[in-house]
């Protein structure tokens, strides 16, 4: 008898009654198909997950505290004389070896695993050490950091395309956001504004350029995590750049967002609320579940927002929040009709 969680016995379950009531199986046959499987008293992959997310955390903090506090590398760099260039050829090492050594596991076992994944974390955090202190070798070229980001991101992205690791590419795009910022910022002399962009709508630029990416990757046949994740991270970046310049618009500084009314920034409010509408739209549209999912998280995040900062101290907050919440209701329940109606064409 097949052992399944409570989400795949749920599914089962709702199949069989559809089968049943389409006249495809009989009331013996779907009585007979539901006996064909139990539901587990626990959820081990959900249990396995938690434990490997705190194997994940303690790692990190005992990364940070023996490698980025670097008091155990000055030790040995002084006890050895050791230079910066030869510490980082020393984890340059240690990095291939353990690149090495997760390609014989993966090579040995193809299938998926959640353990040999997170292997992959350790030559994320060597390659890490080896680009900072090739940096220092070189005084980061006279502070450009960015150069060093984008070198991580090039690693990244090699070893995520030969090794086919999905922790290796988000390390990928993790790093190619602040090669991207700290260029720009190299480029203008540290200057508020890149080509007349403030840090938001810079950032939309390279979220239109990893959506562009993840679009002409899905017509490749690259490793399929790498399309997936490469699409999500632009959409999701490309949300949180549209939210943060409805909130500061096209301001460089601190001081010059606060001197300016709010009145001006509306052109820039309801131009993101059209994109949450047109993100969501095109998800349902295209069945796209995470533009659907983004489109009404960023929404409701756009709402809440536009509340605390034109409305908070003008409205009653009861009336406010019945409002919202009849206008979301209404919303759902459009959803599910057209959702209804699609499914009715179908059949």
């Amino acid at each position: 008898m097949m052992e399944v969680d409570k989400r795949d016995a749920q599914l089962l379950r709702n199949a069989i009654t559809e089968w049943q009531g389409a006249g495809l199986i009989s009331e013996e046959q779907a009585t007979g198909l539901h006996k064909t499987y139990t539901i587990r008293s626990a959820d081990w992959q959900t249990i396995t997950l938690y434990i490997f997310i705190a194997a994940i955390s303690c790692g990190l903090m005992a990364f940070g505290s023996l490698v980025l506090d670097e008091k155990w590398i000055e030790i040995i760099r002084k006890k050895l004389s050791l230079t910066d260039s030869v510490i980082s050829l020393l984890f340059g090492a240690v990095t291939i070896f353990l690149c090495y050594q997760g390609w014989r596991r993966k090579k040995g076992q193809p299938v998926f695993s959640l353990n040999r994944e997170l292997f992959w974390l350790l030559p994320v955090l060597s390659t890490g050490v080896t680009v900072v202190y090739l940096g220092k070798s070189v005084n980061y070229f006279d502070g450009n950091y960015g150069a060093f980001w984008l070198l991580a991101t090039l690693i990244y992205g090699v070893l995520s395309l030969t090794l086919q690791s999905r922790l290796l590419w988000v390390a990928t795009l993790l790093c190619l956001i602040p090669a991207y910022v700290k260029l720009t910022y190299y480029l203008t002399d540290n200057s508020a504004y890149f080509l007349g962009m403030n840090l938001p709508c810079r950032m939309v630029l390279l979220s239109a350029v990893m959506i562009l990416l993840g679009w002409a990757a899905r017509r490749t046949h690259i490793y399929q995590p790498v399309k997936d994740i490469t699409w999500s991270g632009g959409w999701l970046l490309l949300m949180i750049s549209g939210w943060l310049i409805s909130i500061f618009g096209n301001c460089g500084t601190w001081q010059e967002w606060q001197d300016l009314r709010q009145v001006h920034l509306l052109l820039w409010v309801f131009v993101y609320s059209a994109q949450c509408i047109a993100v969501l739209l095109l998800g349902i549209r295209t069945k796209d579940n995470l533009l659907r999912d983004l489109g009404v998280i960023f929404l409701l995040l756009d709402l809440y927002t536009r509340y605390f900062e034109y409305l908070w101290d003008r409205t009653n907050k009861g009336i406010f929040f019945t409002i919202l919440a009849l206008s979301f209701w209404w919303i759902g329940s459009r959803i599910e009709r057209m959702t209804r109606i699609t499914r009715n064409k179908k059949d």
